[in-house]
């Protein structure tokens, strides 16, 4: 597990390195956000009804977290983030912390909507399993830390710029198997409000 944190860590720190402008200030942001659990995969997000097309559990998540940005080239930014949640339901409940490097592009525009896709990733402990992420843990295997990834989509007004709205996946993966004979965790969809500042 460190080892692929070591090299997604150092990769990030290269790149950041050949951008030709470093930040003017110091960008950060909170954010909260809340969602639901689902029994798909990552990918089943893309189906034709988005997240309205998902077989959801009665499990659901709320959490917070940080964001700053270090390093800017172009629309293109790099940060870092950490965060943490709960997840509650039929099935019990349990913790959640996660830390990572953000990238997040900055140049769509349209009229005065700002959209900003960006992707966070990282590493995610939580206290226990819940849901169908119970199920797919290897037998004997430790599914407590596993990769995060977070997709995202935020949306901003010229008028308000420091506050967005946006839409993320919040994703525990065991990349392939790698962790814990786990492909996916466990996946939800969210909808949060961030707060730039």
């Amino acid at each position: 597990m460190l080892k692929y944190l070591s090299f997604l860590v150092l990769g990030a720190l290269f790149l950041g390195a050949s951008w030709a402008e470093a930040a003017e200030s110091d960008d950060q942001s909170v954010f909260v956000f809340g969602g639901r659990y689902h029994t798909g995969h990552m990918e089943h997000i893309l189906n034709p009804l988005g997240p309205f097309g998902l077989d959801y559990e009665n499990n659901y998540v709320a959490g917070g977290g940080y964001q700053q940005f270090f390093l800017e080239g172009g629309n293109v930014r790099f940060g870092i983030e950490a965060g943490a949640a709960i997840g509650f339901g039929e099935d019990g409940s349990r913790g959640e912390v996660w830390g990572g490097l953000v990238g997040r592009y900055e140049g769509l525009q349209f009229g005065e909507i700002n959209v900003a896709p960006s992707l966070t990733l990282g590493a995610s402990a939580v206290t226990n399993t819940i849901g169908i992420e119970s199920n797919r843990v290897a037998p004997g295997a430790d599914p407590h830390v596993l990769f995060y990834i977070a997709p995202e989509i935020a949306v901003s007004h010229d008028a308000h710029p420091e506050t967005e709205v946006f839409f993320r996946i919040q994703h525990r993966s065991g990349a392939w198997g790698a962790i814990a004979g786990m492909g996916d965790g466990h996946n939800a969809s969210t909808v949060g409000v961030r707060w730039r500042f």
